[in-house]
């Protein structure tokens, strides 16, 4: 077993080993965007749909019954590689992957029997809402799509599967980690950042906005959004764009994007556009290729940020130590 896996193994440890005794009561009532879902008992098999669920529901030591393929960043059998070692870890019958790319195969899911279906960080429309809570209790996301605090839906897994008090623990645990692991870079008080993507062949930088996960979790390293953004009209949207000519209205002192390819993030550098921005001409760019690591960045549960913050702060120290 690899260092890492035990350090995983160790901080969930209290979470996986609750008595049953401690498990909350049901029926459980959970609102959503699309109303109220009822639990009337301890759900045993359980569809993931959209991200950070599964990881959840995982790191609380329960498999699921069905997760999303992972066609971006996932390996040939579709599974992250945090999830695959968790699985592993687990043991038993591992959960059966469903491609849910494209459209979401009601028919194959309502073959699969489940008693709960969580999808508390996806992109579910009413209609997709409507035919899933057909097949069994959905619980969808809290207010807007592909949006919502980590710690939010931590605990929303946490109260449909009976858990609540351990998904506390697990958050606080999770927290303690983040916040000691920024703690130990004193380099990052005060620091601002930008968080997006690509798409200068557009003529826009797509920047992320307080409502995403990927800004909240690097938010917990210490860092801070830079005021430009947090002043955007994104509305319920989790982004907006910026054009290539006003990036000096989102002035940061770090740039964090996420690209396809090496050769997609040499293109972006070599925007003059781009390479006049602050963050990029300071030399206080980060660019990930890596599928997998955006992956854990975009949708941070705590199995996830475990197995990704630690290189991706020390990327972070290393380009503010230039």
């Amino acid at each position: 077993m690899s260092l890492k896996t035990l350090s995983l193994a160790a901080a969930f440890a209290a979470a996986m080993s609750a008595p049953a005794l401690a498990q909350d009561a049901f029926p459980v009532t959970i609102a959503h965007a699309y109303g109220e879902t009822v639990i009337a008992a301890k759900p045993e098999r359980v569809v993931i749909i959209g991200w950070i669920a599964g990881d959840v529901m995982l790191a609380l030591g329960e498999m699921p019954l069905a997760l999303p393929i992972e066609s971006w960043g996932g390996g040939p059998d579709g599974m992250l590689p945090w999830i695959r070692d968790r699985i592993a870890e687990l043991g038993g019958e591992p959960p059966v992957t469903v491609d849910m790319d494209l459209a979401i195969p009601f028919e194959e899911l309502l073959a699969l029997e489940p008693d709960l279906i969580l999808a508390p960080y996806s992109g579910l429309t009413d209609l997709e809402y409507a035919r899933l809570a057909a097949i069994a209790p959905t619980v969808a996301f809290a207010d807007t799509a592909w949006s919502g605090a980590w710690q939010d839906v931590t605990r929303t897994v946490g109260r449909a599967l009976g858990r609540e008090a351990d998904a506390e623990t697990l958050i606080a645990d999770t927290e303690t980690y983040l916040v000691t692991l920024g703690q130990q870079h004193p380099e990052f008080a005060g620091k601002t950042f930008a968080y997006a993507w690509d798409d200068t062949a557009n003529g826009n930088l797509p920047v992320y906005v307080p409502a995403d996960s990927r800004v909240q979790a690097t938010q917990d390293l210490g860092l801070v959004l830079a005021p430009g953004i947090i002043a955007l009209p994104a509305g319920d949207s989790f982004w907006i764009n910026v054009s290539l000519e006003n990036l000096a209205t989102i002035d940061a002192d770090i740039l964090i994007t996420w690209h396809s390819s090496q050769e997609q993030l040499d293109a972006f550098r070599a925007n003059p556009l781009v390479a006049r921005y602050r963050p990029v001409a300071e030399g206080h760019h980060v660019g990930v290729v890596d599928r997998s690591r955006v992956m854990a960045q975009s949708a941070p549960g705590p199995l996830a940020m475990r197995w990704e913050m630690d290189q991706f702060v020390a990327s972070l120290a290393d380009l503010l130590r230039q």
